[in-house]
């Protein structure tokens, strides 16, 4: 087990990611961590003589009902949800941790396909906080089978008065529980791992094995001749289904239990977070400050469209909060080994607070990591956070990153220099942008790790969702722009990820693979925010009648059922779904 210090001050960051963060006001106490979750046993503690990554440790078969012991709306008829502890990896492979999760099995036993194959569908979740208690599995209610804000089950579109949602029995878990899949969620390792892709990645992969174990488990001889896996994730989520991915091969060979018979064949991201940092030299169109983490920095979102600075939340101190907090943590724990086959992070060594954060942020690194990123301690967050509206009189990092303009006004946006010091001074940050670039998911991400989506050295099907008005994961339309073309890379994340892979998926000579970019612009029915994409891609037709609240038709649908058959096209195609 590495070990765990206590915080003492912590910080920089460079992403992200999904924010849950409905209308601030007073917080209520953050759910609790549960069995088998919970206690000395539970997560953190040790693992089992003998285990192996992907292990399935205890179970807990969840009723469906809420607090109060009544029927829970939303919960999948003709499913069996349960609370899983199941052991994955930190640092490396040899790193043994227990982590939490869910799995959902039809009632009647997976139902395999025509090759006698099961099917998982592995979900992802968006930022909720660092915290065990924060994590869905302690909340499955909300987090699991509810309609939490950017979650498994979400169809809808719109937004305020002109607001569609659907009800959670048309969406894809209950949609996956009628096919016949199981269905695997990763809390992922939490207190100090917050986007680092080969830990995330690796806590996905191994809640498919230990959702496998469950239903062999539930239901003898099934999944006996192996399972095909589909990875979907939102944000956060988006970044660990990338990472979950490209770490497939490897990860799976490095850590053999007999899980040949595992098969990635999809990975669906939704505004994933990536392209941290820019690199001009690399990616044509682009300049320093492109990249995601000088574009949140400084990044006010309000909560109602209405420009009140109470209704706002600094969101990328917030985030940038749990990032640095994070990766200063986890840096001080052990270091990979040096034989490692799959390290989560490079050889830099314990990265220094005070060369990222001012004193003032580290204070609010320490406060704002352990709180949840939701309604409990949403409205805590916020207060924390909200001095950064005036960036002249509170800096939250030190000067090369935090950028501030001369001719500066409290409230002006401006972006962040993260992406010009580390192009230019990245050692005086001691390690940080090495960190920076290790975690960014495709091509330009710099570790040791396949570019893409792979299995069995090939490229899988792929797609990529956001909307053209996410200011969370930045992808923005300019003003001007025709409805149906794309914003430029320098002004969408997605896709510049999208331009990244293009050389793997689709290279001038060789075999073409499926990579997809779906875009939303902004419309009646398409809010084209970072919190809206899991529905509108969730919602049948695109959302043009309230009958097409419904995962069945939807893009996913079309995408995730594709990968499953094998017949998503090959080639490379980026559209506008909404034009």
């Amino acid at each position: 087990m590495r070990n765990r210090r206590p915080l003492v001050a912590v910080a920089v960051g460079a992403a992200l990611l999904a924010v849950i963060l409905p209308a601030c006001g007073t917080s209520s106490p953050p759910p609790q961590a549960q069995p088998p979750c919970a206690g000395d046993a539970g997560v953190g503690g040790p693992v089992p003589e003998g285990a192996r990554p992907g292990e399935l440790v205890d179970s807990v078969q969840l009723d469906g009902t809420d607090q109060d012991g009544e029927p829970s709306d939303g919960f999948p008829a003709g499913g069996q949800v349960f609370r899983i502890l199941y052991v994955s990896t930190g640092v490396d492979e040899t790193d043994l941790q227990l982590v939490c999760g869910t799995v959902t099995l039809p009632e009647g036993g997976p139902r395999p396909n025509a090759d006698g194959r099961t099917r998982v569908l592995a979900w992802a979740h968006g930022t909720q906080g660092l915290e065990q208690q924060c994590l869905p599995s302690s909340d499955p209610e909300r987090g699991i089978w509810g309609t939490m804000p950017a979650g498994i089950q979400t169809v809808g579109w719109g937004g305020l008065l002109g607001k569609h949602q659907g009800e959670p029995a048309g969406g894809r878990l209950q949609y996956a529980v009628d096919q016949g899949w199981i269905v695997a969620t990763a809390d992922y390792q939490p207190a100090d791992t917050y986007v680092i892709g080969r830990v995330a990645g690796a806590n996905v992969l191994d809640s498919v094995r230990a959702a496998r174990q469950l239903a062999a488990q539930r239901f003898e001889a099934t999944a006996e001749a192996g399972s095909d896996v589909v990875v979907s994730g939102h944000s956060q989520g988006g970044h660990a289904a990338l990472w979950a991915g490209q770490l497939a091969d490897p990860y799976l060979s490095a850590t053999g239990t007999n899980d040949t018979e595992l098969r990635l064949v999809g990975v669906e991201a939704l505004a994933p977070a990536a392209n941290f940092v820019v690199q001009p030299d690399r990616q044509p169109g682009t300049s320093y400050g492109d990249g995601l983490a000088d574009r949140e920095m400084h990044q006010s979102i309000g909560l109602l469209p209405l420009p009140i600075p109470a209704l706002e939340v600094q969101i990328g101190p917030a985030l940038l909060s749990y990032i640095f907090g994070s990766w200063s943590q986890f840096s001080e724990g052990r270091a990979p080994a040096a034989s490692a086959r799959t390290p989560a992070a490079p050889d830099t060594g314990p990265l220094a607070l005070d060369r990222v954060a001012t004193p003032e942020g580290q204070a609010t690194i320490a406060a704002v990591q352990p709180l949840c990123l939701d309604k409990s301690q949403s409205a805590q967050i916020q207060r924390l956070v909200s001095p950064y509206r005036n960036a002249a009189t509170h800096q939250m990092l030190v000067p090369e990153l935090w950028n501030l303009p001369t001719a500066y006004r409290p409230g002006d946006y401006f972006l962040g220099g993260v992406d010009r010091t580390c192009a230019t001074a990245g050692s005086t940050l001691g390690g940080w942008c090495e960190w920076i670039r290790w975690n960014m998911p495709g091509p330009l991400g710099v570790n040791p790790f396949p570019k893409v989506p792979t299995s069995g050295g090939r490229p899988v099907p792929l797609l990529i969702a956001q909307g053209t008005q996410d200011t969370v994961v930045h992808c923005v339309a300019p003003d001007g722009l025709a409805d149906d073309a794309l914003p430029p890379v320098s002004d969408c994340t997605s896709h510049a990820l999208y331009e990244s892979l293009l050389t793997e998926y689709c290279p001038d000579d060789g075999d073409r693979a499926p990579l997809q970019l779906r875009l939303f612009r902004k419309g009646p029915n398409s809010p084209a925010d970072h919190m809206s994409i899991p529905g509108q891609m969730a919602a049948r037709q695109l959302g043009r009648s309230a009958a097409d609240l419904s995962y069945e038709g939807s893009p996913s649908q079309a995408f995730v059922d594709g990968a499953f058959a094998g017949t998503v096209p090959t080639g490379c195609d980026a559209k506008v779904l909404n034009p």
